[in-house]
């Protein structure tokens, strides 16, 4: 394992680890290492969730590496299953301690040696894509079946985590032949519920109820930035980055001037905007959320 640091400027820190998951690619160092750590380097990122995409995909821009190391990592042969396997994790401090942001495979990266002073590599990945991609063993059953069962079985499967915020739904007769993530997809568009790609967890939950996890309360005092803006769906705001707001979780918003959007929404989309070793950079999240009525707070 490598380790890459610059400790000279600390306002906001994003920890990054490449690996290499292909067998038949070298390593970052002579001795083969696989792993690299970087930390200090100015780091640039942009993750989505939601919006009709059934994984979290991210962009992240990382300025300064060596040349070995970003032709290393970089896919020019992109879309072959060998290179899909190369993994990015991307890590935020936060009140002293590193929280995990971003974790998935690389669908694509590129190297640019020529468009500033410094370096730079672009990469782009996906949450959970290997389990979009491999195949899983197809399920078949005759007669009725509790999909939260079902899709738990199938994430032992595939080597995830799992997650159920009180689903109970049943259905009849499921026939499924996708891959992991497109069967867990399938199942819960049958049952209508909500589902939630995480780093290495599948979450699902009831639709209009969120997810039972806990509530951060956003305030212009705890980090609402500016004002929430209402629409057909609900609000839209943005606030300070903080690992406490997640995909189908809820959010309390309190002491707004905009009254009508205090009170507890389900969050249905995020954006994240994370820069690190520049000043003024940007530790913010972009929330589209739908209203849902008094909701109780998990503890």
């Amino acid at each position: 394992m490598q380790f890459i640091r610059n400790g000279s400027f600390n306002q906001k820190k994003l920890r990054l680890t490449l690996l290499l998951g292909a067998t038949s690619q070298q390593g970052f160092d002579d001795k083969g290492n696989n792993t690299v750590i970087v930390e200090g380097l100015r780091v640039s990122a942009q993750i989505r969730n939601g919006g009709g995409i059934i994984a979290p995909t991210t962009q992240i821009v990382v300025y300064g590496l060596s040349a070995e190391i970003m032709n290393q990592v970089a896919r020019i042969k992109w879309n072959t299953e060998e290179t899909k396997m190369n993994f990015i994790r991307l890590e935020a401090l936060h009140n002293g301690a590193y929280t995990l942001v971003f974790e998935g495979m690389i669908s694509f990266a590129y190297p640019n040696f020529g468009a500033s002073s410094e370096s730079m590599l672009t990469i782009q990945a996906v949450t959970a894509i290997q389990h979009q991609i491999q195949a899983a063993p197809p399920v078949s059953i005759k007669g009725e079946v509790d999909v939260a069962k079902l899709i738990e079985q199938i994430c032992q499967n595939i080597g995830m985590d799992f997650e159920n915020n009180g689903v109970t739904t049943k259905i009849s007769n499921p026939y499924l032949c996708e891959t992991g993530l497109e069967q867990i997809k399938k199942l819960c568009q049958a049952a209508d519920i909500n589902l939630a790609i995480e780093a290495r967890k599948v979450a699902i939950s009831n639709k209009t109820k969120g997810r039972n996890i806990k509530i951060p309360v956003i305030s212009p005092n705890t980090g609402l930035i500016g004002y929430p803006v209402p629409n057909l769906s609900g609000i839209t705001f943005q606030c300070l980055f903080d690992p406490m707001i997640r995909f189908h979780g809820i959010v309390q918003i309190k002491d707004s001037l905009i009254s009508v959007a205090n009170g507890m929404w389900l969050i249905y989309g995020l954006t994240y905007h994370l820069e690190s070793e520049v000043a003024n950079g940007k530790w913010c999240i972009d929330v589209s959320a739908t209203y849902i009525g008094e909701v109780k707070v998990a503890k």
